[in-house]
């Protein structure tokens, strides 16, 4: 078996180069509970200091697959409908979907600005007022169902590394039509005062 430092992101997460977000997701997780400093699988396997290379190397290879795999995803282009269209996505052309028509704005729902801080239940509260699904933000930004539910439910454990949170919370926020900047700053600050506790 290779040592740690001789495997590739790929090895290391046990995905394919073709893994989704998803996959690469998931794989991270399965990882992460895997070389739990506390885990009795691999403590007599390895010493604290491998364990820490490994836990290292695992959020290294994370970090460089997801980013890797959300730029794809934000190249590609959309899936046509029966109709021939494509389906309705965000893109770099100032909310117009791939085939030119106008994709759904939230923008002008009203929101109750005394809503702030921005953090998930808050968020979550917003997003039902508006009556908006969490698969509609989903299909919107691409963002997985489970990290948009972890993002409201503020299942902290499970948030991934701050700048991919940042750039969730900032798609989340537009497609409801929010300040991204609050939001984020929203957010980061409930998860300082979290750590704080």
């Amino acid at each position: 078996m290779k040592r740690i430092e001789e495997q590739t992101c790929y090895e290391i997460l046990e995905v394919s180069p073709t893994a989704t977000a998803d996959e690469i997701q998931k794989a991270y997780e399965r990882a992460k509970e895997t070389f739990r400093s506390d885990s009795l699988a691999i403590y007599s396997l390895y010493s604290e200091k491998e364990i820490e290379e490994i836990q290292a190397a695992i959020e290294k290879a994370y970090r460089v697959l997801m980013e890797e795999a959300l730029s794809k995803s934000f190249d590609r282009p959309y899936p046509k409908t029966p109709e021939g269209r494509a389906e309705e996505g965000p893109s770099e052309r100032g909310g117009l979907s791939w085939d030119g028509a106008a994709s759904p704005s939230f923008s002008d729902v009203p929101v109750d600005p005394e809503e702030e801080p921005y953090r998930g239940k808050s968020l979550k509260r917003i997003r039902q007022r508006m009556g908006i699904d969490l698969r509609t933000i989903s299909a919107q930004t691409k963002i997985n169902m489970k990290m948009l539910e972890w993002i409201e439910e503020e299942a902290v454990e499970r948030l991934p590394a701050l700048v991919y949170l940042k750039g969730f919370l900032k798609g989340y926020a537009q497609c409801l039509g929010l300040d991204p900047q609050k939001v984020i700053q929203g957010y980061v600050k409930f998860l300082e005062e979290s750590q704080k506790k």
